[in-house]
């Protein structure tokens, strides 16, 4: 048996849960391998869609991707840090910040997306038809729906 047989064996018999755990690994360690890019695990998602969706706070972050919102401040703080993103009181809840990205943290993130495309294309996730990406994104909501009942 080649190398090759033995990890199509070995994701032939995994879960569907360790499948994309597995995927989620990958895309991690192909990130650290980019030399001039942020920690792609917390910050650079944040960054993403920071620069992509107006008028995010701290708790979106925190309710988007599952995090604590200590980690999301933790993360803020860097990218605050290292000049790509602000934070602004709301005009409309002076206890809440609403986040914008600075110029230098666009420019990082428009490079994060394409990194992002430039690995989903390479492993074939820009060739999932529609229909199995709304498959997946309803078994997502449904995994925190039943966190709820």
């Amino acid at each position: 048996m080649t190398k090759e047989n033995d990890k199509s064996d070995k994701f032939e018999s995994m879960s569907f849960i360790a499948l994309i755990h597995h995927i989620s690994k990958n895309k991690l360690k192909y990130s650290i391998k980019n030399p001039n890019r942020i920690d792609m695990v917390h910050e650079g998602r944040y960054l993403i869609q920071i620069y992509k969706k107006e008028n995010l706070s701290q708790d979106d972050l925190a309710d988007m991707f599952c995090q604590s919102k200590g980690t999301i401040a933790k993360a803020l703080r860097k990218l605050e840090d290292n000049g790509y993103v602000e934070r602004k009181i709301d005009e409309n809840n002076r206890r809440k910040y609403i986040l914008k990205t600075t110029k230098d943290g666009e420019k990082l993130a428009i490079l994060l997306i394409k990194d992002l495309e430039e690995w989903e294309k390479n492993v074939g996730i820009d060739r999932l038809d529609d229909d199995t990406k709304d498959q997946l994104r309803r078994i997502a909501r449904k995994s925190e729906e039943i966190l709820e009942e």
